[in-house]
């Protein structure tokens, strides 16, 4: 994947979890239909992935 396809990548799923937690903040009676273990874990994964996204063009092959 192109450095610059990665940054706009991690740089959008950066910018749609701000706007997750900011909507999430402002309607705490919304819920998922799932327990909250896997709630969290699908939290886990999109941060990893974003995060990845994001340093991922800075590491020298």
């Amino acid at each position: 994947m192109k450095r610059s396809i990665s940054k706009i990548i991690g740089l959008t799923m950066l910018i749609i979890a701000i706007v997750f937690i900011m909507f999430a903040l402002n309607h705490p009676e919304k819920s998922f239909p799932w327990s909250n273990t896997i709630t969290w874990l699908l939290y886990g994964v999109y941060f990893l992935v974003t995060v990845v996204l994001l340093i991922a063009p800075k590491i020298k092959k």
